[in-house]
């Protein structure tokens, strides 16, 4: 007994070999549409199935959020030449205590309860 994915591989490459006549409007723009679908909509093509889909939203979602006694915090990425670029986030933001995320590798940075930068 095949598996599914060689079942399906199989049944594209029969598909693929049949002779068939021009595709019409709707079938063309059913194509288009399903090459821009995505995991985050749950609708992708049978080619995607057999993908590698990271975890790292849902990782980085792990960290906890770095409180500090500060207005700024200065993200590196915590690895030297492995890092990325340095980024300065200004913590003091309209909306007090909201965690602010750095651009590159997700970490989110938040000032510490009771603590107001000095101007």
């Amino acid at each position: 007994m095949l598996r599914r994915s060689s079942q399906a591989l199989l049944a594209t490459a029969a598909r693929a070999c049949a002779p068939r006549a021009a595709p019409s409007a709707a079938t063309t723009f059913r194509l288009q549409s399903a090459s821009f679908s995505t995991i985050y909509d749950h609708q992708t093509p049978f080619e995607d199935i057999n993908r590698h889909r990271s975890d790292a939203e849902q990782r980085i979602a792990q960290v906890p959020i770095v409180e500090l006694a500060s207005s700024v915090a200065v993200c590196d990425g915590g690895g030297g030449a492995l890092g990325h670029p340095v980024e300065y986030i200004q913590l003091d933001t309209r909306k007090h205590n909201t965690p602010q995320t750095c651009k590159y590798c997700g970490v989110r940075y938040k000032m510490k309860e009771g603590y107001h930068a000095g101007h």
